[in-house]
């Protein structure tokens, strides 16, 4: 388990033991988003050159309103030197609350939106397989042409034409050309 995963684990149990996994989830989830969002932010967290109370203090006031246990997350991780994983350690949190509710959050890439018909048909083949709730998320990508991707959690399915194309390119450039004879 990754540094990340080991304490997203530890604020999953702690808000579970709390009652709060929801908020906590929220906050955290906002949290990132900003960290994300702002070179700044991120920079102020990450530098190891910043001191720990500025960097708390810069942390009280981005997280202020938050509850009670992401704050003292927050605190733990700016002992440690680990602020600047914030949006790692969030991404591993709802992950971990997705596998605590038997959900899956899956992305599907398309060259094309979706019809609603193909989207509930992807929606029950994988709720069929895996017998998990699904919660999809599209992205358009005319760059794949046609067919689909679907990332669930580190899998990637890629069923696209530029992926076969990729494919084929490759196959003819290694496979052994033999000399004609005239």
């Amino acid at each position: 388990m990754s540094a990340a995963g080991t304490y997203a684990e530890a604020l999953y149990e702690a808000a579970v033991e709390a009652s709060a996994v929801t908020p906590v989830s929220e906050d955290l989830a906002a949290l990132a988003a900003a960290v994300r969002e702002s070179p700044e932010l991120r920079a102020a967290l990450g530098n190891p050159e910043i001191d720990t109370p500025a960097r708390k203090a810069v942390i009280a006031e981005v997280a202020e309103g938050a509850h009670p246990l992401v704050m003292n997350f927050l605190l733990v991780l700016a002992d440690r030197g680990r602020l600047g994983e914030i949006p790692e350690i969030a991404d591993a949190f709802a992950a971990r609350v997705s596998q605590a509710e038997n959900r899956l959050d899956v992305e599907v890439v398309t060259a094309v939106p979706l019809p609603a018909d193909l989207r509930e048909r992807i929606i029950e083949q994988i709720r069929g397989t895996t017998g998990a709730d699904v919660d999809l998320s599209e992205s358009v990508d005319p760059d794949i042409i046609g067919g689909l991707v679907l990332r669930v959690g580190g899998s990637v399915i890629d069923g696209s034409v530029r992926h076969r194309i990729d494919e084929l390119r490759q196959a003819l450039r290694s496979a052994p050309v033999d000399a004609v004879e005239a």
